[in-house]
């Protein structure tokens, strides 16, 4: 997640979901091994090796590590569809020797995500309390089967960030300006390898331009190690437990920090040394569709494969499936208000005003925007919603016809 923290910079980068383009097909240090002809959707390839394999046979070499690293698009379906394979085929291998840490979760939010994986929690429950339109902001539904596998099969769902308060308080003194009483509540940082520096550097220079300034380089570079640290502390914690003796963790994090591996997977090992494997889901996409989507880097060679395996999967965005009523909402006193109706939306069509207070949504009543979400993310085109409204005292029934979201202009 590395654009959360560059705010002028959030949706470019958190949409290429710190992940890096594929490169020309030639014999370097990062594919000694090039493919004689260009990859084919769902190919999965040994790059140590340069051989293809079929599922079974990746899963046979995935099931000798405890810590299978796989590092996605945040905004491609497909990603998250290797993500569940891995998760579902290590089960299938390992009943109840799995568990799954996920960046999408931060660390104050381990409590919601064990009631949920325990059974106690309703989806959108589950949604409320662990505030995931805040914190993390793409559509739940991309994530739902992971998450909904993990309750079914009762797997541990382990948070790999840190809480916002700690981050924005290194993002904005740095490291050694801390109080003492925060600096306790740091993991362990260490800052010397060159290659993640230059990889970041790269990043941050692919995105703010070479005048973007030391400063602002070092507080974007501690808050990526403050992440990366905090997550493998989380993972060698839980999997040092009693609660996770025996276990292998799948983690799923955004590309860059698993790429080349000296990110998540060396700064687990630095702690407890075990068996890794890196997988990193390669898109195979039209100029079109990675158009404003994918990050410019100017990230130097690196002497270091960027994976075990790669799996080539076509580019499906959850953008493309999400439908919508075009309004804009605020909540004011206890209530949730129409702020804003887009022009030539399902909205409109229905006669919403601004100003009016939402009620109901097929029955269910309206409390937060989050119920909204939650709701209107269950309908697909062309389904029809009964919104109630309150204006001037009455209530009023819309009748809506929800459309697809609009696509997003390039960044």
């Amino acid at each position: 997640m590395i654009a959360r923290y560059l705010a002028p910079l959030a949706v470019s980068m958190l949409l290429a979901g710190c992940a890096a383009g594929p490169r020309a097909m030639k014999a370097s240090a990062e594919m000694p091994y090039p493919p004689k002809t260009e990859p084919k959707v769902e190919e999965i390839r040994h790059l140590p090796t340069g051989l293809r394999l079929d599922l079974e046979g990746m899963m046979e070499m995935l099931s000798g590590a405890r810590l299978v690293s796989v590092g996605e698009t945040h905004d491609n379906l497909n990603d998250q569809r290797v993500e569940l394979t891995v998760i579902r085929e290590l089960h299938r291998r390992f009943p109840g020797k799995v568990a799954v840490g996920m960046e999408m979760f931060r660390e104050p939010q381990q409590e919601v995500l064990d009631r949920w994986t325990r059974g106690e929690l309703t989806e959108l429950e589950f949604l409320k309390a662990s505030r995931w339109y805040e914190t993390w902001g793409f559509d739940f539904g991309a994530y739902r089967e992971i998450l909904r596998f993990a309750k079914e099969e009762r797997i541990d769902v382990i948070a790999l960030n840190p809480s916002r308060e700690l981050q924005d308080e290194v993002r904005s003194v740095g490291m050694d300006n801390l109080p003492e009483d925060t600096r306790r509540k740091l993991p362990e940082i260490d800052d010397s390898d060159p290659w993640q520096r230059a990889a970041l550097r790269g990043v941050f220079v692919g995105h703010v331009g070479r005048d973007g300034g030391e400063g602002a380089f070092d507080a974007f570079r501690r808050v990526q190690l403050l992440w990366e640290e905090t997550m493998a502390q989380r993972v060698v914690d839980y999997l040092s437990s009693p609660r996770g003796e025996g276990k292998r963790m799948v983690t799923i994090t955004g590309g860059w920090h698993v790429k080349y591996g000296f990110g998540l997977p060396k700064k687990v090992v630095r702690r407890m040394p075990m068996g890794y494997a890196i997988l990193l889901p390669e898109e195979i996409s039209t100029p079109e569709q990675k158009k404003g989507r994918m990050m410019e880097t100017e990230v130097p060679d690196i002497p270091l494969l960027p994976a075990d395996f790669r799996w080539y999967v076509p580019f499906e965005s959850i953008e493309e499936k999400r439908v919508r009523m075009g309004i804009g909402m605020t909540e004011r006193e206890g209530r949730l208000l129409v702020e804003s109706v887009a022009p030539n939306s399902p909205a409109e069509a229905a006669g919403m005003r601004k100003g009016d207070v939402l009620v109901s949504f097929d029955g269910t009543p309206l409390e937060d925007a989050a119920d909204v979400a939650y709701l209107v993310g269950g309908k697909k085109e062309g389904d029809a919603a009964q919104v109630v409204v309150e204006r001037g005292g009455e209530r009023v029934t819309l009748k809506l016809t929800l459309d697809r979201m609009p696509k997003r202009r390039p960044h």
